[in-house]
């Protein structure tokens, strides 16, 4: 098999992948839901795992044999990768962790054995459309069309990549930010403690405001971090995208909530200066 035909399998397999999930979250959420870390309509998951189904598991004895062998391999790939997209952008793009028999919120039972149907769906019947799809472009068509397919998909890759670090460093220097004003107005908190030891009301009413001068504070910085965010990053944190783990998940919520809260006051807005 040519690498350039298993590249547009990796492809077509993608697509259908995004289409299967946006279709299903969306209905499910009752709300548009772009799944996919990439930017372009395609689960690069779906891709790897439908194409290594047809390379591994088209020589099994029989649908059992790949029921199990997908079922095993797609509890490993998601682990993998969900573990991988987590260390590499401190964020994940699913979380089975309120699923039952789950490890670590990265894979659960139910999914991989529906992703063991899956693979017989995909090996017994889509793929032989595709393969006859494929075989119906000669190799000399398939190699531009390959190319150009991995260019968008190189650049989508590089532009994502570069867009979460960047949200990243900007989680970062918000929670830094908040905690450098937090902890100078908690100094002067305890100053301001100590000269009044004797007046606990006022000591009461110092320390609520510093709880409200926080959460201030973290809108201010959310804010003004979501007007400096390119389109990249407005769509990676309005998507799937969690922070659940990282040291600023909090915030990664927040400015999610953030960015809808302008999204719904600007639109409100814009219809009050039509009328």
């Amino acid at each position: 098999m040519h690498c350039t035909t298993l590249f547009i399998w990796f492809i077509l397999y993608s697509i259908l992948g995004w289409i299967y999930e946006t279709i299903y979250c969306s209905l499910k959420s009752l709300k548009w839901d772009n799944r996919g870390m990439l930017i372009g309509p395609y689960c690069p998951i779906y891709g790897v795992g439908a194409v290594l189904d047809v390379l591994l598991c088209g020589g099994l004895p029989g649908k059992g044999a790949v029921f199990l062998a997908c079922m095993l391999g797609s509890a490993v790939l998601e682990y993998t990768t969900s573990y991988a997209t987590e260390r590499l952008f401190h964020a994940v793009w699913w979380d089975y962790s309120k699923i039952p028999l789950n490890v670590n919120g990265r894979i659960c039972l139910s999914c991989s054995l529906c992703f063991g149907g899956a693979g017989i769906l995909v090996l017994y019947g889509i793929h032989p459309y595709i393969s006859r799809f494929t075989d119906a472009i000669p190799l000399y068509w398939q190699e531009p069309v390959a190319l150009l397919f991995m260019a968008v998909f190189s650049a989508d890759c590089v532009m994502t990549a570069d867009s979460l670090v960047s949200l990243n460093a900007k989680l970062e220097a918000a929670r830094n930010a908040v905690d450098l004003q937090i902890s100078e107005k908690y100094s002067t908190f305890i100053e301001n403690t100590k000269q009044n030891l004797s007046d606990s009301l006022n000591s009461i009413k110092e320390k609520i405001s510093l709880e409200e001068f926080r959460e201030k504070r973290v809108y201010e910085e959310l804010k003004k971090m979501a007007y400096s965010m390119n389109w990249t990053q407005i769509r990676a944190i309005r998507s799937s995208v969690s922070f659940r783990r990282a040291t600023y998940s909090d915030l990664g919520n927040k400015l999610r909530h953030t960015l809808s809260f302008h999204k719904k006051h600007c639109g409100e807005k814009d219809r009050g200066e039509e009328e």
